[in-house]
C-alpha cells in the first residue's frame, strides 16, 4: 500500500473547481488536469509504511481535538522545475495554523524510506501539471472559495496504467470528541 494522509475538500469546492477548470481545459492542452476525486489536501504522504508506522499515524490524528477547520481558497501558484517553468499548478489561500501543526506532526513519522519532513509545510491543492516538453500558460486568477474540512483520510494510492486510484482506509472527524470512522 501506498499511504498518504490528507483532507478532504466539500463537495461544493470541488464542483466551482471543476467548473472553473473546465473553463480552461480547452484553452490549455498542454496541461494534465486533476480529475475531482483526486483533488484534497495533502498532509504528509509515507509510501508503502510497515503496520507499525500506521498505528502510529492513526494514534497521532485520533489524538487530535478540532473543530471543523475553515478555510478560503483565493490564489492561484505554481513550482517550478530545474528549466525555470512551472510544471504544477496548485490554489492555495487562507488556511488555520491547526493544519500546519498536524502536516508537520505528520511530519515527525517517518515515511518508507526513513526519512522525516522537516520542511516547511505548504498547504495547497493541485490542480493541474504541465505535459512534458510543453509550454507552461499562465492561468487566470481563481473564483474565491470557502470552506470547511471535516476530517482527516487515511488513503491508499494504488497506481494503475490509467493513473492513480485512491481509497479511504480510515477517517478522523474533526469535532471536540473525536470519533474514527472505518
Amino acid at each position: 500500500m501506498r499511504i498518504f494522509v490528507a483532507l478532504e475538500l466539500p463537495e461544493h469546492i470541488i464542483k466551482e473547481i471543476q467548473g472553473w477548470q473546465e473553463q480552461l481545459m480547452s484553452l490549455h492542452p498542454s496541461l494534465k488536469w486533476v480529475k475531482p476525486e483526486h483533488m484534497h489536501l495533502t498532509l504528509r504522504f509515507f509510501g508503502d509504511i510497515k503496520r507499525k508506522r500506521m498505528l502510529e499515524v492513526e494514534r497521532l490524528l485520533s489524538s487530535r481535538r478540532t473543530s471543523p477547520l475553515e478555510f478560503t481558497l483565493d490564489k492561484l501558484g505554481t513550482f517550478c522545475g530545474k528549466d525555470q517553468l512551472p510544471f504544477v499548478y496548485w490554489l492555495g489561500g487562507t488556511f488555520p495554523s491547526a493544519i500546519s501543526h498536524i502536516a508537520e506532526e505528520l511530519g515527525k513519522i517517518p515515511d518508507d524510506r526513513g526519512r522525516i519532513n522537516i520542511k516547511k509545510y505548504l498547504p495547497h491543492i493541485t490542480i493541474a501539471r504541465r505535459r512534458m516538453s510543453s509550454t507552461s500558460p499562465r492561468l487566470p486568477e481563481p473564483p474565491v472559495l470557502q470552506g470547511r474540512f471535516h476530517e482527516a483520510v487515511i488513503f491508499n494510492s494504488r497506481l494503475t496504467p490509467a493513473g492513480p486510484e485512491y481509497s479511504r482506509l480510515k477517517s478522523f472527524e474533526f469535532h471536540s470528541s473525536r470519533k474514527v470512522i472505518q
